[in-house]
């Protein structure tokens, strides 16, 4: 069960109002010794991760609009519980500069978006994103 959820019932509006606000500049990315690290820098994406598993079906609704699929993926990938690895970071490339900045290819959105949609439609859902 997910650590993240609400003692009452979220208002769908409300969820609605912070995937819109969500943006790929709502993640932070740090390199460190076991890969790559997000942080959530965005109030709106730390209020969908309180409101927890029923954020889930809008997140997966932007997977494939470029400015939010970054952060829609990385919400998905905590509140989903499931295993990942660091590099790439739950499939997703990302190359970080000297300075810091995150360069990532916005072609990996359709892909990620097919297999978050693979993970929603199998029962139970799997530990991990399915590859096929």
């Amino acid at each position: 069960m997910n650590a993240h959820h609400f003692t009452e019932q979220p208002d769908p509006a409300a969820t609605a109002r912070f995937v819109g606000q969500l943006s790929n500049a709502d993640i932070r990315w740090d390199g460190t010794l076991v890969g790559l690290v997000p942080t959530i820098v965005s109030d709106a994406g730390r209020q969908l991760l309180d409101i927890g598993n029923d954020a889930i079906p809008q997140l997966l609704s932007v997977l494939e609009d470029e400015s939010k699929f970054v952060a829609a993926h990385v919400l998905l990938t905590l509140l989903s519980d499931i295993e990942y690895h660091t590099e790439p970071w739950n499939g997703l490339a990302i190359e970080l500069s000297a300075d810091g900045k995150a360069h990532i290819d916005v072609r990996q959105r359709f892909e990620l978006a097919r297999r978050w949609r693979a993970w929603q439609q199998t029962t139970p859902r799997p530990r991990s994103l399915p590859l096929e």
